[in-house]
């Protein structure tokens, strides 16, 4: 447990809270999205959303574009600047994940990812969602 703290110190290290970096993932992830997608997909409130939004258009990594659908829900979208900054930390924690799997079997390494993303999909998932991916 102790090394993986160091991968969480990549980001601490960035000065970027886990909150601002659930926002800037789900960005770099899913594309331009409303302030109440970002919410539902990152299991954060609306206004937790808000929040971080404003921080991360006023250090330039995020912008807000207007929503075709929808009037007053405009589209969050990363910058040049906030993908760039976004790719660095991701590939500071790659790099340093595959520094702790080095010396791992390919198998298991490939079993944990399958257990980290059905974990990661039923957290995610809706009940009725996860009752399916459980027969």
């Amino acid at each position: 447990m102790q090394e993986l703290d160091r991968v969480g110190e990549i980001w601490a290290e960035s000065d970027v809270s886990r909150g601002r970096l659930a926002v800037l993932r789900a960005l770099a992830t899913e594309g331009a999205m409303t302030m109440s997608d970002i919410a539902r997909v990152r299991h954060i409130s609306r206004q937790g959303v808000q929040r971080l939004a404003k921080a991360l258009m006023e250090e330039g990594w995020v912008e807000a574009e207007p929503n075709p659908r929808h009037r007053r829900a405009p589209l969050l979208g990363l910058t040049t600047e906030g993908l760039a900054a976004y790719r660095d930390l991701a590939q500071a924690e790659a790099d340093r994940l595959n520094e702790l799997a080095r010396g791992l079997k390919a198998d298991d390494v490939r079993a944990a990812s399958r257990v980290v993303e059905a974990l990661r999909i039923r957290g995610a998932a809706t009940p009725a969602v996860a009752e399916k991916l459980e027969r």
